[in-house]
């Protein structure tokens, strides 16, 4: 029983992981923020326009949005045009995140 039940949360990982393979590779360059829910993303879009520290850290702190430190691949899921120049993507462990387009290379 065990088995099935680990079986059965290993399945989510695994899909995730194969539809991954089929989305364009780009490198988010070291640096880069991500927020991890869209509404989230554009909050800190109107922080750094309206340079309001208090509220990007806010949003850093809470652990909604965060700084890649390393440079890394993810999977460009699609653009997100609702927030001006940003993009979809999915991180190496799965996770989807937004972030601006032009730290994708």
């Amino acid at each position: 029983m065990k088995t099935v039940a680990r079986m059965l949360c290993l399945l989510p990982l695994i899909a995730s992981a194969a539809m991954a393979e089929t989305y364009p590779k780009k490198t988010l360059v070291a640096g880069s923020m991500v927020c991890f829910k869209g509404g989230d993303w554009r909050d800190m879009v109107e922080a750094s326009l309206d340079q309001d520290e208090e509220a990007a850290e806010r949003l850093i702190g809470s652990g909604k949005c965060r700084t890649v430190s390393n440079a890394t691949k993810v999977s460009y899921i699609e653009e997100a045009k609702f927030i001006g120049d940003s993009a979809l993507i999915q991180l190496p462990s799965g996770k989807t995140a937004f972030t601006a387009d032009g730290w994708l290379h």
